[in-house]
């Protein structure tokens, strides 16, 4: 097996052109193949050898640290090895490099695409694998499908010491992060913005400034994330998503992600040390 470190590097890509030997990654209905004491289990081909997992699709991911690497998923009737389990990525975020949730998100995101297209949606025939695109291919109509990705953003908004933190009513206990929402058709991520947070909280905001960005398997968001700052309004939580959203003084914080697990952790952090410095 691949030691699990922060000196993995993934090239993601759609052909293989390598003759080396393959790592490989294990899914089954969407949880990771890991040891029983919580590692991160990277397969190379001899330590499936002579396992008897039976797996099927398997997908090319693209290259770890110059070996292809492959995402395998295991039959609903295989056994799993002795001293294996199965674990879904929530439980693993903050425990495992980036290098290693990048190559996690993209395993996510291509099995359900392949499973959720199995059958045209013009024609209901079998699809079939492009072969030099990372696509889905019916003979219909040249109909191509790829693997679908549905931008979000996520906004920071200050009122200079001050941060806007919300409470999604399917958050735990008294966890709180920064205001986010799907992008609609024909919107722009700044509309988006506009909308989304006075639709929450009532909230308008000015000086929208992009930060980054994430991928978020759950089960197929890509994360805009921005900073911005109040303009006006009273907060007043819409009662469906949001049931609880206030100013947060930032030496006063109430529990928040951290930033080594998602963006709105990384904006926050950005701003307190921009504050502090």
């Amino acid at each position: 097996m691949i030691p699990v470190n922060n000196n993995l590097v993934f090239t993601p890509e759609n052909i293989n052109t390598s003759s080396k030997s393959g790592i490989s990654i294990i899914l089954r209905n969407q949880e990771f193949l890991t040891s029983k004491t919580s590692e991160f289990l990277l397969f190379e081909e001899d330590d499936l050898k002579w396992s008897e997992m039976e797996m099927v699709n398997k997908q090319f991911l693209g290259y770890l640290n110059n070996k292809p690497c492959f995402l395998s998923e295991l039959t609903n009737e295989s056994k799993l090895d002795e001293g294996l389990l199965l674990t879904p990525l929530r439980n693993l975020l903050g425990r495992i490099p980036d290098s290693l949730f990048t190559i996690c998100s993209r395993s996510l995101q291509l099995s359900e695409w392949t499973n959720n297209n199995q059958f045209c949606g013009s024609c209901g025939s079998k699809m079939n694998k492009h072969e030099t695109e990372r696509a889905m291919f019916c003979e219909c109509n040249n109909l191509l499908v790829y693997p679908r990705i549905s931008p979000c953003i996520i906004v920071l908004v200050t009122k200079g010491e001050q941060l806007l933190l919300a409470h999604n009513k399917n958050f735990p206990g008294t966890f709180y992060s920064t205001l986010a929402g799907f992008i609609e058709a024909g919107e722009s991520a700044e509309s988006a913005i506009h909308r989304e947070i006075y639709e929450e909280v009532k909230v308008n905001v000015k000086n929208i400034q992009y930060f980054g960005s994430q991928s978020w398997p759950f089960p197929s968001q890509l994360m805009l994330g921005f900073h911005a700052e109040y303009l006006d309004g009273d907060i007043t939580p819409d009662g469906e998503e949001i049931d609880l959203a206030d100013w947060f003084h930032y030496r006063e914080l109430p529990q928040v992600p951290t930033g080594n697990i998602s963006i709105s952790g990384q904006l926050i952090e950005s701003y307190i040390e921009k504050l502090k410095s």
